[in-house]
């Protein structure tokens, strides 16, 4: 099967969610024939295409094409564009991008695009921005975040665009369940395929995250439920900068994505703003740990009572986790929780055999 794979921008290091679903499909479509990456190595979108990172990924066996490589001046509509983002930008105004922003709708040429898409069985669209794009073969979207849940623009031309797929992939269920209600059905749940891991006991207490405007408001609302007779809390990730209280032991980055699991047996999820599924949710589950979440934190997932502890206050929250780091065989039955959840909706051996079967199905409609 041979395919072609539109990316934003280099898809390595995979160090944040987006990234992480990007090569995941990547990895998928490599492993059912030959792919192609197109992507930008400049404004507007394009990032991280060193000459380092793209040789290692030629090497793993992808086609690296570049739009620069062949479109070497910008048309009107992308020059609107990089106008209209620095504008907005400027002012903050990050509600302002959806579908019909010129910025990321004019990034790629129609001609550029879909003269790529031409002896492909499959093209796939990273980021529902490129949705509308038209291709010669049967069109898959990977739909990281559904945007008119956050920006200012709605729904509607989302859902036109959208609908010119062939399959669309959602990370999100809840995403899944509105797609099916906008009449948007030929669609594939598959979240982050986070392989299973076994770690020993731990009472420590844990909270992950980078620094988003999300995860720092989660910071500051855990800060309203601590007492002099609490305990410390580790936070790992950028977030860590702006751990200054006294009861947080900032840990910054880290290199193994298991480090903080390995660490810490209760993992807590403080973060209930900010759209689709959060990924750390996944690694808790995959870990086996004891997860302690504020309502509306853990999203996009089917529902459960049992495999996290959900508080609606800052001040449960810390009791909770307190409580989990007092009582053995509640921490062990929280773990025991979490691995059953995640054999049943999380496998990532599933997971992963589920999208290569969705994209032979597609590839067959040629």
């Amino acid at each position: 099967m041979k395919s072609v794979l539109l990316a934003p921008y280099c898809p390595l290091p995979a160090d944040h969610g987006g990234k992480v679903e990007m090569w995941k499909n990547l990895e998928v479509l490599r492993s059912l024939g030959e792919c192609t990456v197109l992507s930008a190595a400049t404004r507007p979108v394009g990032e991280g295409w060193t000459p380092s990172i793209r040789d290692e990924i030629e090497k793993l066996g992808y086609r690296v094409e570049l739009r620069e490589e062949e479109i070497h001046s910008q048309n009107w509509r992308q020059w609107m564009g990089i106008v209209y983002a620095s504008f907005f930008k400027c002012l903050r105004l990050e509600r302002a991008f959806g579908h019909s922003n010129p910025y990321h709708r004019y990034a790629f040429p129609v001609s550029w695009w879909q003269s790529r898409t031409q002896e492909a069985d499959v093209a796939v669209v990273n980021y529902s921005y490129w949705s509308w794009l038209p291709t010669s073969c049967p069109k898959v979207v990977v739909l990281l975040d559904l945007w008119s849940d956050f920006m200012w623009e709605g729904p509607r031309r989302e859902i036109e665009d959208l609908k010119t797929a062939d399959l669309v992939i959602v990370i999100s269920k809840s995403e899944e369940e509105k797609l099916n209600s906008w009449g948007i059905t030929h669609t594939l749940w598959s979240p982050p395929a986070i392989p299973s891991s076994e770690f020993p006991d731990s009472t420590q207490i844990g909270l992950i995250g980078s620094k988003n405007q999300f995860n720092r408001e989660g910071l500051e609302w855990l800060k309203g439920g601590f007492s002099s007779s609490k305990g410390n809390i580790y936070v790992y990730g950028l977030l860590s900068e702006y751990a200054n209280h006294p009861f947080f032991v900032p840990c910054g980055r880290y290199e193994k994505r298991t480090t903080p699991y390995e660490k810490c047996g209760i993992i807590l999820m403080a973060t209930a703003q900010g759209m689709g599924v959060q990924i750390k949710t996944i690694e808790a589950l995959a870990s086996g740990r004891a997860i302690v979440a504020r309502k509306g934190a853990i999203r996009g997932l089917p529902q459960s009572h049992t495999a996290w502890i959900e508080v609606q206050s800052s001040d449960e929250m810390i009791d909770k986790a307190c409580e989990l780091q007092n009582n053995a065989d509640m921490r062990h039955r929280q773990y025991q929780e979490s691995r059953d959840y995640y054999r049943r909706f999380l496998n990532s051996d599933m997971i992963l055999e589920e999208l290569r079967k969705a994209y032979l199905n597609v590839a067959e409609q040629r």
